[in-house]
């Protein structure tokens, strides 16, 4: 049986039955190692390394010593996190769980977008306030008829483009792997609101720049529930504060916790939520059963026999 271990918590975090599923078909142990040196004493035979949340301990110098990884598993969306050049030096798959919360994350991203399209956060706070009864300000926007432009086009973007079909919206997208996509500027030049869900990487850290901005329309709304470090926060800022586009709505930051007084954290014409998008009261069931399917895959595809 395969050797697949859980470096990010023991047993016991595991929703009940999880790990017993496992056990049914590969050798599993699970402990939190906090260091390089630790996983590699804890766990130097391993073939598969399971984690989630950031990354500790899966770190080159541990790896360089543990001949028997063959596969490297993120719960999850990103991959980020994981050492993808070592990796790809060694002949190591890599491999996440995308579609444990594609639905979460596009549910916050059209919730975020109608919140700052409706204005809702700010008019909770008014009404709270005891602002004027029924004196409207800052109702810039509309829904229905609307052109939303995606930028990044995999699972989370497509349900997103589904659950906003209501509003009858004209959709454009850009993915370089996509066929038939459009370019990255003729969507930022289109679209009223831009919607970003690309993974990142070296090619998309700041694809989302001062420039790029600049050819989006007065009055777009910029929303990013993927990576912060996939949007320029000073260069959007900036942005922000000239009014080369009409707002923000992010639930994802370049350093997270932001420091307190960060421009965008507390910029009037910014939404901000505290990296959350993935979680809802069906977050654990999903999260940890598609992790055990794709476990059961990698194990599969290590030696071509189901167990």
């Amino acid at each position: 049986m395969h050797k697949v271990v859980l470096v990010t918590a023991g047993e016991e975090r595991l929703p009940a039955g999880i790990a017993e599923k496992i056990k049914s078909f590969c050798d599993f142990r699970a402990k939190r190692c906090e260091t390089p040196d630790e996983l590699l004493k804890t766990f130097p035979d391993a073939e598969v390394l399971w984690m989630f949340g950031p990354n500790l301990c899966l770190k080159p110098e541990a790896l360089d010593k543990m001949p028997g990884v063959k596969a490297l598993f993120r719960s999850g969306s990103g991959l980020d996190a994981l050492p993808l050049d070592w990796a790809k030096a060694h002949g190591v798959g890599v491999y996440n769980t995308p579609e444990s919360i594609a639905e979460c994350v596009a549910e916050h991203t059209v919730a975020l977008l109608i919140s700052y399209i409706r204005q809702i956060p700010q008019y909770n706070a008014r009404a709270k306030a005891g602002y004027e009864w029924g004196k409207v300000e800052g109702m810039d926007w509309h829904i229905s008829h609307r052109t939303l432009g995606l930028v990044g086009y995999g699972n989370i973007a497509r349900r997103v483009e589904k659950m906003m079909s209501g509003f009858d919206m004209k959709v454009l997208h850009y993915d370089p792997v996509v066929p038939g996509s459009s370019t990255l500027e003729d969507v930022l030049k289109t679209a009223d609101y831009v919607s970003v869900h690309c993974p990142l990487t070296p090619e998309t850290k700041g694809l989302i720049n001062a420039e790029r901005l600049a050819l989006m329309k007065k009055n777009a709304i910029l929303v990013n529930t993927s990576r912060g470090p996939v949007v320029d926060e000073e260069a959007l800022a900036d942005a922000l504060d000239t009014g080369v586009i009409g707002g923000a709505a992010i639930d994802v930051m370049c350093d997270e916790p932001p420091d307190v007084k960060s421009r965008l954290l507390q910029h009037p014409r910014c939404i901000v939520t505290p990296h959350v998008a993935a979680f809802s009261c069906d977050f654990e069931k999903n999260f940890f059963e598609y992790s055990v399917e794709k476990i059961r895959t990698i194990c599969i595809g290590l030696d071509g026999v189901a167990k």
